[in-house]
């Protein structure tokens, strides 16, 4: 069926509408053309039968959710961007609306890395390219549709068959820069304990595929420099043909 608006770029692009489809082609000067953008390369095209705004928030609060923590208009902006969305879908009038805008606009430019930027573009031009539903929403409390999950996320436990399987690498410290500042505990609990002394006692294992994520953030966030991630002594098992890709990202 016709969409009401097709998503370029992903997760940090623009949204076009029906009229621009049909005008425009596979390229990124065709694109910019009407408004939207190549980026990523995802082309994701909504039809009718779903809430387009409720579809968004969806992607808002795992855009939130994916930031690293590391400066305050991706830690603190991104949640109250998607708040404020909820807010105006769930009544929040024109107010809410004002406040989103007012947020969205906040974090432009100012975060550490382009999560923030590409966040902000995805909530800015959400707002713009669905004007019917958000006055449905603003005004009338609602526009009457269901969100029924036509924009793919991650599931709920798709690391889960991860857990087990070992990425070759252990943490270590450096004792003799250590200062027990103990962020490194709060962010990767599952292999790092503060001591009776305050000081990090370390999990003596190989850091599963899924944690290693999380123990290059507890690296990167060490206000000392005492932590690294280094090769386990022993030797690295094989790893099941899909999980492959998962290894891929490489060290920050």
């Amino acid at each position: 069926p016709l969409p009401q608006g097709v998503l370029t770029g992903g997760y940090h692009g623009n949204w076009i509408d029906a009229t621009a489809v049909h005008n425009a082609v596979v390229s990124r000067e065709s694109l910019a053309a009407v408004g939207g953008s190549l980026g990523a390369g995802a082309i994701l095209p909504i039809g009718p039968e779903t809430c387009p705004l409720g579809e968004a928030l969806r992607v808002a609060n795992w855009l939130a959710a994916e930031t690293a923590g590391q400066c305050g208009p991706c830690r603190l902006g991104l949640p109250a961007a998607a708040g404020g969305l909820s807010d105006v879908l769930n009544g929040g009038g024109p107010a809410a609306l004002e406040a989103l805008r007012a947020v969205t606009q906040a974090v432009k430019g100012r975060g550490a890395c382009k999560h923030p930027d590409g966040s902000a573009r995805f909530f800015a031009s959400t707002l713009s390219a669905f004007t019917d539903d958000l006055a449905a929403h603003v005004l009338d409390g609602g526009c009457g549709r269901e969100t029924t999950g036509v924009l793919p996320l991650p599931a709920p436990g798709y690391q889960d068959a991860e857990e087990s399987i070992p990425s070759g690498e252990k943490l270590a410290v450096d004792w003799t820069l250590c200062q027990g500042h103990g962020l490194c505990a709060d962010i990767v609990p599952e292999l790092i304990r503060l001591g009776p002394d305050g000081y990090p006692a370390l999990a003596d294992a190989s850091v599963p595929v899924h944690l290693r994520g999380r123990a290059q953030r507890a690296v990167g966030r060490c206000p000392a420099l005492a932590l690294r991630i280094e090769q386990a002594p022993q030797e690295r098992p094989a790893l099941p043909a899909p999980s492959r890709k998962a290894l891929g990202s490489g060290r920050s």
